[in-house]
């Protein structure tokens, strides 16, 4: 058995045609243009392959992702509400010097 490359191997639950395609195409620009932070030669360094899979396939860090996704919305949504589950959460969000950067809020 070939063993694989280091780096970063994505993948992303399957949810629709349309879906998909904008996010394929999302991270393809990322690759081609960088970010405001990480220029395109290194992401194209450690990403090593995106793949689709199906609810079906049960991929256990796709499972855990559904884990910590519901949690974290419910703190996004309203953060003044018990959430016991991201209590246990928010120690392992990146936080540097007392600010939390692992977490990205968008309006």
């Amino acid at each position: 058995m070939k063993e694989k490359e280091t780096g970063l191997y994505i993948y992303a639950e399957k949810r629709g045609k349309k879906e998909d395609t904008a996010l394929l195409n999302y991270y393809n620009e990322v690759l081609d243009r960088g970010t405001y932070f990480v220029k395109p030669a290194r992401i194209k360094n450690y990403f090593k392959s995106f793949e689709f899979q199906g609810k079906q396939d049960n991929i256990i860090g796709l499972q855990i992702a559904d884990l910590a996704a519901y949690p974290i919305t419910r703190h996004v949504l309203d953060e003044h509400s018990v959430n016991y589950t991201f209590d246990i959460l928010k120690p392992k969000i990146y936080t540097q010097r007392g600010k939390q950067h692992g977490l990205k809020i968008f309006p």
